[in-house]
């Protein structure tokens, strides 16, 4: 395995555990540069591997479009921010930045109502990584999808120098 593939699979693996630790919690107690609108929206990370993540989330009024019902927007919001933490765990130095995106929305739900997220990815390329995520109510009904195209870029993260220095998040060494 080259030098740079291993880099990748042990940050991989200390996100993975870092997500874990912090199953079932409120991301915004998670330690570590979040991203506010993150910590805004409130998920908590239910299941988590490498590649794929389940976030649930607890709808709030100001979530809601005039009908009471999640927005549009707040489900592509919802989509992209599990996206997000799914780059995460591949492990990359670099960035994951949107270029292009696609939502339907299938269903609807309340707004004192939770949801779980599922991402995946599902193709992992040179350059660009494809991902498909899934808005579900707490009883299975499928709300929305997503499919995202995600550009890796040589910035380096917050978070990325945080887990890559141990610095504040109690892992080990390796």
């Amino acid at each position: 395995m080259p030098n740079e593939d291993k880099k990748i699979q042990k940050r991989s693996e200390r996100i993975i555990r870092l997500f874990k630790a912090f199953k079932g919690k409120p991301i915004s107690e998670a330690p570590g540069p979040i991203p506010a609108f993150s910590k805004w929206l409130g998920g908590k990370i239910m299941e988590v591997s490498r590649g794929e993540i389940v976030v649930e989330y607890d709808l709030r009024p100001e979530m809601a479009n005039p009908t009471g019902l999640l927005h549009g927007g707040m489900q592509s919001g919802l989509i992209d921010d599990t996206i997000g933490m799914c780059t995460a765990t591949l492990g990359y130095e670099g960035f994951l930045i949107t270029i292009d995106a696609n939502y339907n929305f299938l269903g609807k739900v309340k707004v004192d109502q939770s949801v779980r997220v599922k991402a995946n990815m599902v193709r992992e390329g040179r350059n660009i990584v494809h991902f498909f995520a899934q808005i579900k109510d707490l009883e299975d009904k499928l709300i929305a999808t997503g499919n995202a195209n995600l550009l890796r870029t040589q910035y380096k993260p917050d978070y990325v120098k945080a887990i890559d220095s141990d610095k504040g998040f109690g892992l080990e060494s390796e």
